[in-house]
């Protein structure tokens, strides 16, 4: 018991500057700059314009926080269905990652 007691000052130290390299890591590369090409605007026009947004907007209610939190949450949701839809069928890749090679 004598000849552990010399070891935990050295284990603090050692977990104290694990976790001070830990608060000082690099940042990751930057992310890319969304895309803006004519085909990427006409879906987001077209997303925003879509069956489901309206549907989702017509159950806002001002008055109600919880209301406004869930309303905003699923038009995110269905902003980025419509959007992702129509990149799809426009045969352009989705944003932000790596979609397996589809063969064609």
């Amino acid at each position: 018991m004598t000849r552990l007691r010399p070891l935990r000052p050295l284990a603090l130290a050692g977990l104290l500057a694990l976790a001070a390299c830990s608060a000082f890591r690099a940042e990751g590369p930057p992310l890319p700059p969304e895309q803006d090409t004519a085909e990427h605007r006409a879906c987001r026009a077209e997303a925003r314009n879509s069956p489901e947004m309206k549907a989702v907007g017509r159950e806002f209610y001002a008055g109600n926080q919880g209301n406004i939190d869930r309303v905003t949450r699923e038009e995110q949701v269905a902003f980025n269905r419509a959007y992702r839809d129509c990149l799809r069928a426009r045969g352009l890749g989705m944003p932000g990652g790596v979609e397996p090679v589809v063969r064609r």
